[in-house]
């Protein structure tokens, strides 16, 4: 039975449930692959909203890049949150719950484009919002452990990512592509995920509120000099450069999650491949299902010998098999390249995560994600506005040589990028 005291390590003055590291650790993954679950059934709806209100691919490209700008204005304002308002972290993941269920409500109910528009914008809200509280938490729980920490939520949402393409092209093969009536489904379980979050972590909170002088003195920051703080690190040339790295890879990664099952889903008059709803939701959880496998070793690995070692190589093979998804026609090989793509590419955002936050001191996680995250974001929105551009000039299939450019280019700036070593990390032989 629970008992009252404080969280180990996250506590604060008031009785609270105590909760093990591993507990903590388990209900954010889990809360994690529920965001996650949501924001990835997206990629395999849109094609099938894009079809039934007849929309043209700038349409399409502009819901995408609604997505990420949604996200990234999100991202900074909860980032400096979370370092200020460190005894709300719970209260923040509850939230994301609630955004949920709300957008899906949103989306079956949309008229037409401009609703359907803040249906989505308000749809990226949830995972955006979960990420920041979360890795705070868990890379001050785990400082020594931290790409482990972080792989492991990540397992959370490779899971969820796995899931939710999968789920909705089954449910959209049993309403016969009436994708509101899918979208109408979605709310209830968030609102069950709401009730989760709410008993497992509402009273999660970060190392600054447990009464002692230096975390009192760290609440009383201002909002000023974390303003400076953030101008400090946009000065770092490590962070610029990682804040770049980070920004392509996450460009490649969405242009290939929307536009993959668009190639999938489109008729082959348009240059797509004709498959099924179930067929498009499967080749996207291919995409994403090695991921709960390869993330938690790439992580360890990354810790232990350093994050360029793990990083250099995915890039670099993600780039390649991107460029080869748009040469295939389905079958066999198509499903294999698919899946070795899932392998390299999926662990990559934690360790990337785990690697700003070796740069950084503890105390700005939140600041920091925050910065790093909306700036991906609202760079991501641009290549998704380029990639309609693309496909309009070049024809459907172009967009992977797109995709494969983005994730080369963030190999070669990772390259030569002097980073500051994991803590614990073995030193290289002299």
């Amino acid at each position: 039975m629970d008992t009252p005291t404080r969280y180990a390590g996250l506590g604060g003055d008031a009785p609270r449930p105590q909760r093990s590291g591993a507990f903590i650790l388990t209900h954010l993954a889990i809360g994690h692959g529920f965001t996650h679950w949501y924001g990835q059934s997206l990629p395999v709806l849109l094609p099938f909203v894009q079809a039934s209100m007849g929309f043209s691919n700038f349409h399409y490209g502009v819901l995408t890049a609604i997505l990420s700008i949604s996200g990234g204005i999100i991202n900074i304002p909860v980032g400096f949150l979370v370092d200020i308002a460190r005894n709300r972290w719970g209260l923040m993941l509850t939230g994301c719950m609630v955004l949920a269920a709300l957008g899906y409500g949103m989306m079956a109910a949309s008229p037409g484009f401009v609703f359907l528009a803040l249906a989505l914008a308000l749809l990226a809200l949830p995972g955006s919002s979960w990420h920041m509280p979360a890795i705070a938490a868990i890379s001050q729980r785990f400082p020594q452990r931290r790409g482990f920490g972080l792989s492991t939520h990540g397992i959370g949402g490779q899971l969820g990512d796995s899931i939710g393409p999968l789920v909705v092209g089954g449910l959209l093969l049993l309403f016969q592509d009436r994708w509101r009536w899918v979208a109408l489904v979605y709310v209830f379980p968030a609102l069950l995920m709401t009730g989760m979050v709410w008993w497992a972590l509402y009273h999660l909170r970060g190392s600054g509120s447990d009464g002692n002088a230096d975390d009192a003195a760290q609440r009383r920051v201002s909002v000023g000099l974390r303003f400076r703080e953030a101008g400090r690190l946009l000065r770092n040339p490590a962070i610029l450069a990682l804040v770049l790295v980070t920004s392509l890879r996450d460009m490649g990664a969405g242009a290939l999650i929307f536009w993959l099952p668009k190639y999938l889903h489109d008729p082959v008059a348009d240059g797509g491949l004709a498959m099924n709803s179930f067929l498009v939701g499967l080749h996207l959880t291919l995409l994403l299902v090695l991921g709960v496998v390869s993330s938690p070793f790439a992580g360890i690995l990354s810790d232990r010998y350093g994050r360029k070692l793990i990083l250099i190589p995915c890039l670099t093979a993600v780039g390649l098999l991107s460029l080869a998804i748009g040469q295939l026609e389905g079958g066999i090989l198509l499903i294999i390249v698919v899946l070795t793509t899932g392998f390299f590419s999926s662990s990559m955002n934690q360790i990337l995560q785990a690697t700003v936050l070796d740069q950084v001191g503890r105390g700005t996680e939140g600041m920091t994600m925050g910065i790093v995250m909306g700036v991906n974001s609202f760079l991501s929105a641009g290549a998704l506005l380029i990639a309609p551009r693309v496909v309009d000039a070049y024809g459907l299939s172009a967009v992977f040589a797109y995709t494969a450019a983005l994730w080369l280019g963030a190999m070669v700036i990772l390259v030569f990028t002097p980073l500051r070593p994991p803590p614990g990390a073995v030193a290289p032989a002299s």
